[in-house]
């Protein structure tokens, strides 16, 4: 099942001068089987942030999210819904929390499917800690409110 993904903001920044930043788009795209559409609603901008930024090479915070050479997309946790699936499990109008870029959208590849979320599979992804790539159900977490 292909869906169509509408055309994406992204906001990136110079890994080497951070003073220097732009929005570029990111052309629409079909999702493959198992891919998940978010549109990011909220993030939180914190120190975390800049942590992921200065250590971005080091710890590899640069490849939550590739960009041009030269340029990184900083991570954030934050909250998004779900407006695309090709994962049956993953229902569109979902709302999740988990680990954002600076963006309007994100495409995720969905797998171990359970009723409080899944995890990102997503190649580029995969080596990183699972707390990174964790999608949690806001409506399955009874604290949220």
């Amino acid at each position: 099942m292909t869906r169509e993904a509408p055309e994406r903001l992204n906001f990136v920044i110079r890994k080497d001068d951070w003073s220097q930043s732009r929005f570029e788009t990111a052309p629409p795209g079909e999702l493959a089987e198992g891919q998940v559409l978010f549109r990011v609603d909220q993030f939180a901008l914190t120190s975390n942030n800049i942590t992921y930024a200065a250590a971005g090479d080091m710890l590899n915070y640069w490849g939550f999210f590739p960009a041009e050479e030269g340029w990184g997309r900083i991570p954030a946790m934050g909250f998004g819904d779900v407006v695309a699936s090709a994962r049956p499990e993953v229902a569109e109008g979902q709302r999740v929390f988990g680990f954002f870029p600076m963006s309007t959208h994100l495409v995720v590849q969905a797998e171990d499917v359970g009723p409080e979320g899944f995890i990102d599979g997503v190649a580029h992804r995969k080596d990183h800690a699972p707390f990174y790539r964790q999608y949690s159900y806001v409506g399955a977490d009874p604290e949220h409110d």
